[in-house]
């Protein structure tokens, strides 16, 4: 009698817990199956190697050691630090080792690294902001360049009644690139 093993189709370094276990039952009797929850983790695998530069089961060389890590559900996976904390968030709810505490594709497509909150209108004044910027801009009086990106951050910063997500996100968009030129300019002439 010849005994075969059989496994999903992959790679092995994105397969998911479940795809090593593809028809074969879990504690409750159910039988395992593959399916979204499974595309779901080899993303949070591909996410993760263009975070780090390598896949989180990289350092186990060989299929016997990737198996075994893999499919056991005491294993964590190692997360540096990185700069965003909801970055590093979408990471770990995509490598949820249980297929069921793994987020779904409608939540993560709403989950605040992809979709940031807006910050609230008390966090800080429109007043604030304008004062800051003027304060810049006197510290960079003779810097006619200067002065211009943080006369148009302050017109940005009185945006009137935005009403889509779209106009709040191409505001933000705009306001980032006039602040990286600020920054530039700034560097530039030995202020920052």
């Amino acid at each position: 009698m010849v005994h075969t093993l059989f496994l999903q189709v992959g790679t092995l370094s994105y397969m998911s817990p479940e795809a090593f276990m593809c028809n074969e039952s879990d504690g409750d009797g159910n039988t395992i199956k593959c399916g979204r929850p499974s595309d779901i983790w080899s993303l949070g695998c591909i996410l993760y190697q263009m975070v780090y530069g390598r896949t989180p089961f990289s350092e186990f060389k060989t299929f016997w050691a990737k198996f075994k890590v893999i499919t056991d559900p005491n294993h964590d996976i190692t997360y540096e630090p990185v700069s965003s904390p909801w970055l590093l968030d979408l990471m770990k709810r995509c490598l949820a080792w249980d297929r069921n505490e793994r987020w779904r594709i409608p939540q993560l497509l709403q989950h605040p690294f992809l979709v940031p909150p807006l910050p609230s209108r008390q966090s800080v004044s429109q007043d604030q902001g304008c004062e800051l910027l003027r304060l810049v801009a006197e510290t960079c009086g003779s810097d006619q360049e200067a002065s211009t990106l943080c006369h148009e951050l302050q017109r940005s910063l009185n945006p009137g009644a935005l009403v889509s997500r779209e106009q709040q996100y191409e505001l933000v968009s705009q306001m980032s690139r006039l602040c990286f030129q600020l920054r530039e300019c700034l560097a530039k002439s030995g202020r920052l």
